[in-house]
């Protein structure tokens, strides 16, 4: 059964690239190109993260609970979890258009 340090689980979520904004909790957006991708959140009451926990948050994340505790315990980066997303087709890479150059001869005229 795994546990997660609460103060450290939210140092973690900031440090790859979640935002925090606080209410009656500590919520935490990831936002990838202008989008908001995942939400999770935390209580304030700093308390150990159960099992139980850990699985929630990691379903609001769009992860697996395991990619989750490493995510925490800093053995997977930001970039990690940005390739996994784009795996799970979360986040899509936008297309390269590139306009020919006989079509901007044209506009000019």
């Amino acid at each position: 059964m795994a546990v997660l340090k609460a103060t450290k689980t939210k140092q973690s979520l900031k440090k790859k690239g979640f935002t925090q904004d606080n209410s009656h909790h500590h919520y935490f957006e990831f936002w990838h190109e202008g989008k908001v991708i995942a939400t999770t959140y935390t209580s304030h009451n700093n308390e150990d993260i159960d099992d139980y926990l850990i699985k929630a948050m990691s379903k609001q994340c769009l992860m697996d609970k395991p990619f989750f505790v490493e995510f925490v315990k800093c053995t997977k980066s930001q970039d990690d979890y940005i390739s996994l997303l784009k795996s799970k087709g979360e986040i899509v890479d936008k297309p390269i258009v590139k306009t020919p150059a006989k079509d901007l001869k044209k506009k000019k005229k």
